[in-house]
This record gives C-alpha cells, structure tokens and sequence, in this order.
C-alpha cells in the first residue's frame, strides 16, 4: 500500500475498518492517560492502538507512517469536539446572552466574573445563580459536554468502548473542564468572542485542574467522592 496517501478513504474498507477502531482506542488512551501528551507518546499509543484494533477485527495488518499520522492526528480534533460542545453548553447552563444590548452585555461581563472567581464555575448551579460554592465539579455543563461528544447514541465512543470510559476517567474528566473554562473565556467581554482552543495555552490549565483533582481525591479518599462522581458521569451517559 502507497505511503503517499494520506486519507483513511484511500484506503480499502477492512483497512478503514481497522483504522476507525484505532481511533476510537486512539482517543480512549488519550483521554485515560493524557490529552496533552508528547508526539513521542502520541506514536506510542496510536501504535498500541492499531495492535488492538488488528485484535478486535482479527487480523493481522501491519500500519504505516501515513496510518499512525492519521491516528495521531485526532488528538487536536479529540480537544476541539470537546471545546466545540462547551460553547453552546455554558451559554445553556450559566445564562449567557447574545442579545446585542448594554444591559445584557453587562450582566454577562458581570456573570463572567462570578464564574471565573475561585473557579466558581465547577460547582453546582441553576441558570446564573450558584449554590455558593457547594456541589464541587457538579456543575450540569460537564455531563453535557460528555454525552455531546461520547455519548450521542448506543454505537458512540463512550459505550463502544465501555472498558475505557467505565468509570469515565480523570484525565477525561479534567479535559471537560478545562474546555469549559476556554468556552466561558470566550464572554469576558460581555460579548461571546470564539476562542480558539490552543494547545500551548491551555495544556497549563488542563494540567492545574487535573492536580486540583487529586488533591480532591486526596481530601475525600475516605468516602472514595471522586471515584463516586466518575462513575456517576458514566452511567449518566447512556
């Protein structure tokens, strides 16, 4: 098979079969180990990916460069699905308006800060009214933004490959918030302004929500909360 190709379309169906299986093992690892992690890591596990999914179709096909850039280049897409499906999410569940009026640009510059500070935005809340602080990491908008990009339907990620996402994982987990702080970012003017999802500027945050999830782990270890809520996100997604 021609190196030169450079879409799973070139290829014949069992291989874009393989492929696509390779993917979603692909984007499983990334999200249960690291969405931000080194290209030298990336090779690593699109490699492991296409073992398995050779695994799974039972057959033995061996990958070439143009497979592995194909598998690895999911992981930017993997973030923006993510970054994509917090837009409309925070606007639904914080209260944020379009409406081109100075007042509602004034509430939504002011909602913004409310939700920024003290990363008031990963509590429970309804509409523009937080529950001052209790509810950590319940906030609706993580669900939502779960189910839009793992959960669509019964063939989706999230269930194909239960192994992976049952319990869903941390690192997952943090992704989610990360992306919605990018998306809540975007009103700080009180006028939504896409942002665009850098890796170089919020591979730093993703990394900070992450730690503050261990240390949340750490703190209620005793009631295993954190275990709890992952499981929780999980069965809620189908």
């Amino acid at each position: 098979m021609s190196k030169t190709r450079a879409k799973a379309a070139d290829y014949d169906i069992g291989t874009r079969s393989i492929i696509q299986t390779a993917i979603g093992i692909y984007c499983a690892t990334l999200l249960s180990n690291d969405p931000y992690a080194p290209p030298v890591k990336e090779l690593e596990w699109a490699k492991a990916a296409w073992g398995l999914a050779c695994d799974h179709h039972e057959v033995k096909t061996p990958h070439d460069a143009v497979v592995l850039k194909l598998i690895t280049a999911r992981t930017s897409h993997l973030r923006g699905q993510f970054k994509s499906k917090a837009h409309p999410a925070v606007a639904a569940v914080y209260g944020f308006d379009t409406t081109a009026d100075a007042n509602v640009v004034e509430h939504n510059r002011a909602l913004f800060l409310k939700l920024k500070q003290d990363s008031a935005f990963i509590f429970r809340c309804h509409g523009d009214i937080l529950d001052d602080h209790t509810g950590i990491y319940m906030t609706p908008a993580i669900q939502q933004v779960i189910n839009a990009v793992l959960f669509k339907n019964k063939g989706d990620d999230g269930i194909q490959w239960t192994k992976y996402y049952n319990p869903f994982p941390v690192q997952g987990f943090a992704l989610t918030i990360t992306a919605i702080e990018c998306a809540i970012n975007e009103w700080e003017t009180g006028v939504c302004e896409m942002i665009i999802f850098k890796e170089h500027e919020y591979s730093g945050i993703f990394r900070s929500h992450l730690a503050s999830l261990d240390e949340f782990d750490t703190m209620t270890a005793s009631i295993e909360l954190l275990p709890r809520l992952l499981q929780q996100v999980y069965d809620n997604g189908w």
